[in-house]
């Protein structure tokens, strides 16, 4: 069920007015019927498998929270590898198979949706639990209530038990003040994924689809544009996640800060997909040992962590070389850092600074977006092949050039806390009518339809 869709919107109206009217005791159940139902919906046979892992968390973190301190680091081991087997299984088999020449498919059913955040969210519970950093919950109702809350079910934003589980303690009555904001943020990721993603996605796909036929301009507008499309397609997910959490008076953490308007890979990993980056960082980077061990030690727990960051986002080389390359980057970023940086940089103004740094960015994402390895180079070779008539491209393709503009132009503008505070001074009949009017060109724009959010697929 896409945010994006007609169908949600039926059912979070339901959802909603459930809420509102059902003992405020009951709410953490509804909240577990409606997210099963939000999932089962895609494939009612994968329904089980949120709540499989789940169960293995719940169960794992009581075995490890009552055994002797000297063997509580043996059972976290041993925990983790049996929550992440369902996730091996069904996204890296038959990866793994293909290395040892096996071609037919080990597993033939799809990817279920969301398993790699439902891992990742549990793995952190139960990490945090053996941490002494979150108590171990007794309530198998408030640990289905965090693990599939539907907002974040699918895609994220990874979620620490901290971050969430407290709010289900006394979950609030459905607030006018808080429908208007999250609706309002909703309305920005709506826009985003419907006006630009979209759009803006099916130019970048016939490009990916035929690399080798594609000319000059169409080779670099799909250089450009993907970047776009990933983050307004997955930022436009957050901003709706976060505001229908908000409509019931649930804070979710962002996941994005402006990455475009980074000016290094460090400041790049600082604004985009925070929780991902904050996960790899607290629950492989530093149990590595981070930066404890010197500079050569650093730098190979930075590799190996962006390594299974690039893996965790695909079973595909491509993936795997676009997280090396990031890490390689990293490494280099830290060692300029400790010599003081490149001369003369600091002293170029930010806005040009980003820009330079965005043209790596970009690059590293045909990576990311190639399916081959072989595909990368035909996207790249692309620029140097003959370039079209430009008043025929411009004519046949101005609705994504616009797009791409209009993004580049907005992007610095970012920031839920414009839009709070932007529909507290117009009051709530403006905003809503300022809303109702953006709904109205983005359904106009989509023809009243959405492609699939790209996250979904990892």
């Amino acid at each position: 069920m896409l945010f994006s869709s007609p169908i949600f919107f039926g059912f979070l109206a339901i959802f909603l007015v459930l809420y509102a009217t059902i003992r405020p005791d009951w709410r953490p159940a509804l909240i577990i019927l409606a997210s099963t139902v939000f999932y089962g919906y895609w494939n009612v046979a994968y329904v089980g498998i949120p709540f499989l892992i789940a169960a293995m968390a719940y169960v794992l973190a009581i075995w490890i929270s009552e055994a002797e301190p000297s063997r509580r680091r043996l059972r976290l081991a041993l925990a983790i590898a049996i929550m992440l087997t369902p996730l091996i299984v069904f996204k890296y088999a038959n990866f793994i198979a293909r290395q040892f020449g096996v071609e037919n498919p080990i597993v033939t059913s799809a990817l279920p949706l969301g398993i790699s955040f439902v891992s990742f969210t549990l793995i952190a519970y139960v990490v945090d639990v053996y941490r002494g950093d979150y108590p171990c919950s007794r309530s198998p109702r408030d640990l289905l209530a965090f693990t599939l809350f539907f907002p974040h079910l699918i895609a994220g934003p990874i979620l620490r038990p901290a971050e969430l589980m407290p709010q289900f303690q006394g979950l609030p009555s459905v607030a006018w003040r808080n429908l208007v904001l999250g609706l309002a943020i909703f309305t920005v990721g709506l826009f985003k994924k419907l006006v630009i993603a979209d759009p803006v996605g099916g130019f970048v796909d016939a490009v990916y689809h035929s690399p080798s036929t594609a000319d000059q301009l169409s080779s670099v507008v799909a250089i450009y544009g993907f970047p776009v499309q990933i983050y307004c397609d997955f930022s436009g997910y957050t901003d709706m996640a976060i505001g229908v959490a908000l409509m019931i008076g649930v804070k979710l953490p962002n996941n994005f800060s402006r990455p475009y308007a980074a000016v290094s890979i460090i400041d790049f990993w600082r604004r985009w997909h925070i929780t991902l980056s904050h996960w790899l960082r607290d629950y492989i980077y530093i149990p590595l040992g981070g930066n404890r061990s010197g500079p050569h030690r650093q730098n190979g727990n930075m590799l190996a962590t962006m390594l299974l960051g690039g893996l965790w986002h695909g079973a595909n080389w491509t993936f795997v070389i676009w997280g090396g390359l990031h890490g390689l980057a990293l490494v280099v970023n830290h060692a300029l850092r400790r010599v003081g940086g490149i001369p003369f940089y600091g002293r170029i103004p930010r806005v040009l600074r980003a820009i330079i740094f965005f043209q790596l960015v970009a690059l590293l994402w045909v990576f990311f977006r190639a399916p081959d390895v072989g595909s990368v180079w035909k996207i790249v070779s692309g620029v140097g092949r003959p370039a079209p008539d430009l008043a025929l491209f411009l004519d046949a393709n101005a609705f994504v050039l616009a797009a791409i503009g209009l993004f580049f132009i907005t992007h610095h503008l970012d920031d839920h806390r414009r839009i709070i505070y932007l529909v507290r001074r117009w009051g709530a009949p403006a905003a809503v009518a300022v809303m109702a009017i953006v709904w109205i060109v983005a359904i106009s724009v989509s023809t009243g339809s959405s492609g699939k959010f790209v996250y979904f697929d990892f």
